[in-house]
């Protein structure tokens, strides 16, 4: 009585599938996962101390450099405004402008630790959304980022050098101008 196998065939196609899945998950693990964690690994050394301090000391270089850039200007205009170096004039204009190119540079330094913490959980963010299949767009938002550091390195230079050129008349206004000119504005 009976008899007859009791196995349950699996059918042709549902084979064919599994092989291909097979395949697949294959491939993912040869081809996608070191790339995957890679991308993890560049993300979490975003969050260690040195990643911190390499970017502030980035923002804190370039912002220097803005203001470096504008010191022989900046004295010259006050020499051929008549100034003595050797006044208090002179010199508490020069500390201010230094004191100011310090908290520029400070505050830079600063901007750009956050935006590194920014930048690691954009990171995280985006390994998420991958393997859920969104579409992301990280780059732009870290280029949008990073000009508006820079933008706002200069625009807080350009307000110091104002700041400390800025005296009594006419002197203020030629000594101002010729810091904002020195830093790119325009005038017309």
């Amino acid at each position: 009585m009976g008899g007859g196998d009791t196995r349950v065939r699996e059918p042709e196609s549902q084979a064919a599938l599994a092989e291909q899945a097979a395949i697949m998950y294959n491939n993912y693990r040869r081809d996608f996962l070191p790339v995957e964690m890679g991308f993890l690994d560049s993300v979490d050394r975003t969050f260690e101390d040195q990643a911190y301090a390499d970017a502030g000391g980035r923002a804190s270089t370039q912002i220097a450099g803005l203001y470096e850039q504008q010191m022989p200007e900046f004295k010259r205009s006050l020499n051929n405004a008549g100034f003595d170096p050797s006044s208090g004039m002179y010199q508490g204009r020069s500390k201010a402008l230094e004191a100011a190119q310090f908290r520029g540079m400070g505050t830079g330094a600063a901007d750009a630790m956050m935006s590194n913490t920014d930048q690691g959980i954009a990171g995280l963010t985006n390994f998420v959304r991958g393997g859920q299949n969104l579409e992301t767009q990280a780059m732009q938002g870290n280029i949008d980022l990073a000009q508006n550091q820079l933008s706002r390195a200069g625009n807080i230079a350009r307000r110091d050098f104002a700041s400390a050129s800025g005296t009594a008349g006419a002197l203020g206004t030629g000594v101002g101008m010729a810091a904002a000119y020195g830093l790119g504005g325009r005038y017309s």
